[in-house]
């Protein structure tokens, strides 16, 4: 039998006017920096240097065509893997592969606002599943758009992509269930695995939860049958994406980090003892930026998304729905979020029980919060001043321990109000918050009093919202000189190019810590990049020279052996007026190496004479923003070995010693070393006593002359020309991946993992063509499986409408279970113009 709900308090949805509203908000938000700032949305830190890079080389390469191996990728990496987790399946970066890279820049705060805009309007068509008033949902679409976790990520302009669709995964779900709309859930589930599998994988997570806490929903009509048939589409949408998903898994399997796990007391208690007061903290204050903690000193929190505020309401709704309806799905859901927020190892459950802290599946209760708030404004039987009281307590409080003295340094006496981090931003936001409090007070007031415009009650909301976006965002923001630099140095990249590079002249460059990834938008291959998720063996190799690898490839300068290792042919150094090349030779005319930090994040060269680091290396003119210094020690890539030094040997030296010894003897296993041994000789320790720069020097000199003729490659192959005198390895300073074949005269032979990460082939006396083909490794079998699993689904969809019944239908898009403020309204407003009538 049918069964009817109530139905809306509006008679027309407002999905466009959400769609605009949340597009135009964030738009208007970033027209202060886009006007200053030549068109262009410049603002700091990782968006700067991953974000506008990343877009950069990713337009390019797709519009050339070129998805296989990408070689200004770290040492060279498979592009669809390496940008699965940033924007490969995000339709928001197809839209802008449709423009050439000039208009892409100008367009990427367009696309940024449109994200916002989708991400509005989706959360309006989930949460008017459960609120009423159209207007009240349209607030809470807001909220959830411009919550702190939305503003706080703008750094991390990917998460969007992800937001941005998430309410639909809760829409599909409930219309699986209760309206048996099939396939529709598989579609979503694939569209979100292919957004991003990191965030997939916390989705997953959470809608298990989800679904747990509706289960005894009156408006939740779930059966075992319709809980496995939910099931089925829940992994038809995941094999759905297999041909994303399966080669990036596989491509993840030996990075480190995901290797790290949690232990012991970890499990159960932050070691950081401020960071459970400062996810507190971030659901009742506007968010900081990343890396500008307001309050509390964080370590590994400063990028961990941690971020949940809602514009002008803060905890207000929410407080006052959970006191309300305390057996509520939604009361149950957020008091779950909270405890897994609170513990490790739940908190943890959302990426995989990784032990690295990140928040970032806070948008997902944030959505449920958003939806609660909404539910609170429209509620005719709540008057929300329990939680706008709570949420004005803990604001109060907050600002109490920013009063707090700060442990003094020794010999200082304790100061008053020297708590925060920084001081004046930190009271512009209690400031912030106190207003937007005293602004909710009124509108709850209004309410109550029946008085309240709820049109009017969207338009404040936008502007919270703006305001919070500019009290984070414009602390943050590069300086109109700074994005001048970076427009200058980065974007407008013709006249920083010394030399280019084409398919028949490979080399790779360097540059300083400040303008890593640049080389990206230079299309310029590089050994320097800030990029998270690259070739497994390029860890290793890092690793094996002692050079921490977790989200960057950073050598020091003290690793000069990594230049002529790695074809090294250009370091870039930013000009500076003070610190130019010849005023630095003219102060330290004695050729002596300055201190450089150890620690590439801190090194700082803007006072290093490069020769002076970097052996070989000498000065070669400038361009209009960098020093050029040229590598005369360069060996062009691909170079024949006739010596060996084994593993367990290798490590025995320094990190320094290993990268020099590794251009005159390749870096073998045991197993290499005996299968080799006819062709390859041992590396005498004994004849080269001390390794050291000299030794570096001679050793290029050598590999200089035993370098291949000729070297071009594509994004599906390179090929090499050498001759030898006698068979011997031929090396390679190209990660080593299962993806890649190698001929050699048109015969088929083994790849060897040499020198812990790279490739080397056996080649003969005489002339070699050595030929390099590669196709990205599990693509063939993810497509097959993405295949099947479109021809199951199409088979589940065939069969379940022909099994289907009308009577076993449930058609009905919204559940509502109290009386709106809104209806009573329009009801009060019908009846006075009925009444004045009759007067008249």
């Amino acid at each position: 039998m049918k069964r009817s709900f109530m139905r809306p308090g509006c008679t027309k949805d407002k999905y466009l006017i959400a769609f605009l509203i949340g597009f135009g908000t964030m738009l208007f938000s970033l027209l202060p920096m886009m006007l200053t700032e030549q068109g262009y949305f410049i603002y700091y830190g990782d968006y700067n240097a991953q974000q506008i890079p990343f877009y950069c080389l990713a337009n390019t390469t797709v519009r050339s065509g070129q998805f296989g191996w990408n070689w200004l990728t770290d040492l060279g990496s498979d592009f669809m893997t390496s940008y699965s987790f940033y924007l490969f399946g995000s339709p928001f970066f197809w839209i802008t592969a449709l423009l050439p890279r000039s208009l892409m820049l100008y367009a990427m705060p367009v696309i940024l606002a449109i994200k916002h805009g989708v991400a509005c309007l989706t959360a309006y068509a989930y949460i008017r599943r459960f609120v009423r008033g159209c207007n009240a949902a349209l607030t809470g679409a807001l909220l959830y758009s411009f919550s702190g976790f939305q503003i706080y990520n703008v750094f991390f302009n990917h998460f969007q992509d992800v937001t941005a669709f998430f309410p639909l995964m809760l829409i599909a779900l409930e219309e699986c269930v209760n309206n048996q709309r099939r396939g529709t859930f598989a579609l979503i589930t694939a569209l979100m695995a292919c957004i991003n599998y990191y965030f997939f994988a916390g989705q997953a997570v959470f809608l298990v939860i989800y679904c747990l806490c509706r289960f005894k929903s009156p408006d939740f009509h779930i059966t075992w049958r319709r809980f496995l048939l939910l099931v089925l589409e829940a992994v038809l949408g995941t094999l759905l994406a297999a041909f994303i998903l399966l080669p990036s898994a596989m491509a993840l399997m030996g990075n480190d980090r995901l290797n790290e796990r949690l232990y012991g007391t970890d499990m159960i208690s932050y070691a950081d003892r401020t960071l459970i007061p400062y996810i507190i903290q971030s659901f009742f204050m506007p968010c900081n930026p990343p890396g500008y903690p307001i309050l509390f000193s964080q370590n590994y929190e400063m990028w961990a998304s941690v971020g949940g505020y809602l514009p002008l309401f803060s905890m207000t709704g929410v407080i006052s729905f959970m006191q309300l309806r305390k057996k509520h799905w939604a009361a149950k859901l957020t008091a779950i979020c909270i405890l897994f927020s609170f513990v490790p190892v739940l908190n943890s459950l959302f990426q995989a029980l990784n032990s690295y802290y990140y928040a970032r599946w806070f948008y997902m209760p944030i959505l449920i919060m958003a939806m609660m708030t909404a539910h609170t404004l429209d509620d005719e039987a709540s008057d929300g001043f329990i939680g706008l009281k709570a949420s004005a307590i803990i604001l109060a409080f907050f600002a109490l321990v920013g009063i707090l003295p700060r442990k003094p340094e020794s010999g200082e006496k304790p100061k008053l109000f020297s708590m925060p981090e920084d001081i004046p931003y930190f009271w512009i936001t209690i400031a912030v918050a106190a207003v937007f409090l005293i602004c909710a007070y009124h509108i709850l007031q209004r309410k109550k009093n029946g008085t309240l415009s709820t049109a009017f009650m969207v338009f404040v909301t936008s502007a919270a919202s703006i305001i919070c976006i500019f009290t984070t965002t414009l602390y943050a923001a590069s300086s109109v000189s700074s994005a001048e630099h970076y427009i200058d140095s980065f974007i407008d990249y013709e006249d920083e190019v010394y030399e280019a590079v084409d398919n028949n002249s490979f080399f790779r460059t360097d540059t300083g810590f400040n303008t890593e990834n640049a080389s990206m938008i230079w299309g310029l291959p590089s050994i320097r990049a800030f990029h998270s998720v690259v070739t497994p063996s390029i860890m290793d190799f890092y690793s094996f020279i002692g050079i921490r690898r977790d989200v960057a490839s950073r050598p020091s300068l003290h690793h000069y052996g990594l230049r002529g290792l790695l074809s090294v042919k250009y370091f870039y150094k930013e000009k500076s007026s003070r610190n130019s090349y010849s005023s630095l030779v003219s102060e330290a005319p004695s050729v002596q190496a300055r201190n450089v930090s150890n620690d590439p994040e801190e090194e700082d060269i803007s006072n290093v004479i490069i020769p002076d680091e970097l052996t070989g290396f000498e000065y070669a003119g400038e361009t209009a923003n960098f020093e050029i210094y040229q590598n005369k020690l360069f060996i062009p890539m691909g170079w024949a070995y006739d010596s060996y030094i084994t593993q367990k040997e290798a490590k025995q030296k320094n990190a320094i010693q290993r990268e020099v010894i590794m251009i005159k003897s390749l870096v073998l296993t045991d197993e290499q070393a005996e299968k080799y041994n006819d062709i390859l000789t041992k590396f005498d320790s004994e004849y080269y006593p001390s390794i050291n720069r000299k030794t570096y020097e001679f050793f290029c000199l050598q590999k200089q002359q035993c370098c291949a003729e000729s070297f071009s490659y594509d994004e599906n192959s390179f090929r090499s020309i050498i001759k030898l005198q006698q068979p011997q390895l031929v090396f390679f300073s190209v990660p080593y991946s299962s993806g890649w074949s190698a001929e050699v005269n048109g015969r088929k032979v083994d790849i060897e993992r040499v020198n812990e990460g790279f490739m080397a082939v056996k080649a003969d006396s005489g002339k070699n063509t050595i030929v390099f083909r590669y196709r990205t490794p599990y693509l063939i079998e993810g497509i097959i499986i993405s295949i099947c699993a479109a021809i199951a689904l199409a088979l589940f969809l065939i069969l379940s409408r022909k099994k289907g019944s009308a009577n076993d239908t449930f058609r009905f898009g919204h559940y509502y279970n109290y009386t709106s403020c809104e209806k009573i309204k329009t009801a009060q407003t019908y009846c006075d113009s009925l009444f004045n009538k009759k007067e008249k």
